[in-house]
């Protein structure tokens, strides 16, 4: 199965099926919190934050026990701050979202893997307020929403 659409009306989507998406959204978070802690820019630093409870509607559905999520604090110079949360993983047109929030100025940013189900991540973002503005997520694009 390749998208949200087909998971939720697919009638041979499985319990093991719903608990393996899961278990690949976690992955695939914790990999995105590495890939941006590669990139962080001089004077900021990384740590874990309260963990969030994911429990989406297809999770209950199955009865699939609701799952601990990581989020992740940015913390930079001038107490400069920016939190990452995975939001959900069953997104309309897309493979899962996790938020971004900058304390300093109020900046929220939706960060959407566009990529089909269990393929390497295509990480897009959009500022909150402008969501036609998307563009990938890469190093460059974190310097300059950080500084």
């Amino acid at each position: 199965m390749g998208t949200v659409l087909e998971d939720v009306t697919s009638e041979t989507i499985s319990v093991g099926h719903v608990v393996q998406r899961v278990e690949d959204w976690r992955t695939r978070v914790t990999d995105f919190y590495t890939m941006i802690d590669g990139w962080l820019p001089d004077g900021w630093q990384a740590c874990r934050g309260e963990p969030v409870f994911m429990h989406e509607e297809m999770m209950r559905e199955f009865g699939v026990e609701r799952k601990e999520m990581p989020t992740h604090i940015l913390i930079g110079p001038k107490d400069n701050l920016a939190k990452l949360e995975p939001r959900a993983l069953w997104t309309i047109g897309g493979n899962g979202r996790i938020d971004l929030k900058l304390k300093r100025d109020g900046h929220h940013y939706l960060i959407v893997d566009m990529a089909s189900n269990f393929d390497a991540p295509n990480w897009q973002v959009v500022p909150a307020e402008r969501r036609y503005d998307r563009e990938a997520v890469t190093e460059d694009w974190l310097k300059r929403i950080l500084k």
